[in-house]
């Protein structure tokens, strides 16, 4: 069916889509753009006939504005701005060009002149903190969270619960990379963890092996599970919409609701790799335990749930919203840290917090559901 479609649609499209990417990194030296840039080489191989496909790298915040320019200036008919700082320039060249989509990478923005996409990455977070806490042998783990932003305090409170699901006894004691004057290195030694949970995955310019779950022996890492961003299965779902005729894109998008996609496992959007070293009887209770996240019958955020603070569900039968992880602002009990505000974090932050970092409870405003849009 698919090789049909294809076929089909290379006869009905009289000129290829136009699509630029635009990232705020290179893919050789960010870990974040080489995951979308696999996603455009994806888009490519998949529809070598239909589209077209352009980057952009080195995007700031004085430059994307030129860049979408440029981009729209070439004929681009669909732009992916792949950086959430990005989404007030996308807004703004979208209102001056409503025939060109625009969609940026971002999860707690909405609205109704761009659509937004993300995705359920607290699913994969939740995979590995099982695989984690089952070989935590002195019940230590490390996460190394990034920015404080929204979706990034998800993926912590997963990794947490699916710890403490295989290993009661499990504690996750969590620092920041883009803190003030942090020594990684140091910091994890002094924890002294069975398992550290790193950046999502390796760069080419890099041979670094420590990403994803990984163990230190002897001063090197062996590496359990990693996380992948299959941006591609995103990108080729996207664009057969387009394709066919089900996008139902209006000229006048301000009578419309906001669009943000949010997509998971189920989608094929985020998976995790097993490494050799993963026990046969482990690797298959993941498996077991990724069908069924990946068939919506386990939702990492179900039933009663306990903060650092207290009870933050009671009912053992709801299971939180999109909204409510998005814009979480508390960390499970078994997490030893804090969320930092901005006060502590390096300068290069200041940008990101500005744009998505998490707000303090007496910050939050009530999201209406107009602000939210529709998420699919």
């Amino acid at each position: 069916n698919t090789l049909f479609n294809i076929l089909h649609l290379s006869a009905s499209v009289s000129r290829k889509l136009n699509i630029a990417f635009i990232y705020e990194k290179t893919p050789g030296t960010s870990a974040w753009t080489y995951a979308h840039e696999l996603g455009r080489f994806h888009l490519e191989e998949t529809f070598p006939e239909e589209v077209h496909t352009i980057c952009y790298e080195n995007g700031t915040q004085e430059n994307i504005d030129s860049l979408l320019q440029e981009a729209i200036d070439s004929g681009c008919d669909l732009i992916f701005t792949t950086s959430p700082p990005f989404v007030q320039a996308s807004v703004k060249a979208a209102i001056a060009n409503p025939k060109v989509r625009i969609l940026n990478c971002s999860l707690n923005t909405s609205h109704r002149y761009i659509r937004t996409y993300y995705s359920r990455m607290y699913e994969a977070k939740f995979l590995m903190g099982a695989i984690a806490g089952a070989m935590a042998e002195n019940n230590r783990l490390t996460y190394i969270a990034d920015y404080p932003i929204y979706g990034s305090i998800a993926n912590i409170n997963a990794f947490a619960l699916g710890a403490k699901m295989i290993n009661p006894r499990a504690k996750v004691y969590l620092e920041w990379s883009t803190k003030k004057e942090m020594d990684l290195q140091e910091y994890i030694k002094s924890i002294d963890s069975s398992c550290v949970s790193g950046r999502d995955m390796a760069i080419p310019e890099e041979a670094s092996r420590f990403f994803g779950i990984y163990h230190i022996d002897h001063g090197w890492p062996r590496n359990f599970a990693m996380p992948l961003w299959h941006w591609g299965k995103f990108y080729e779902q996207l664009i057969w919409t387009i394709l066919n005729g089900t996008w139902s894109y209006d000229d006048n998008p301000t009578v419309k609701k906001a669009i943000n996609y949010w997509w998971g496992m189920s989608e094929g959007v985020v998976d995790v790799v097993f490494s050799k070293y993963l026990p046969i009887g482990l690797k298959r209770l993941a498996g077991l335990l990724k069908t069924a996240i990946s068939t919506e019958a386990f939702n990492p955020f179900s039933g009663v749930l306990y903060s650092q603070t207290g009870v933050v569900v009671d009912n053992p039968e709801q299971i939180l919203s999109p909204e409510e992880i998005m814009t979480m602002d508390w960390l499970v009990e078994n997490v030893i840290g804090s969320i930092p505000s901005k006060e502590e974090l390096k300068e290069q932050a200041e940008p990101v917090i500005k744009q998505q970092g998490v707000k303090k409870r007496e910050e939050k405003v009530s999201l209406h559901d107009e602000d939210i849009g529709n998420f699919r």
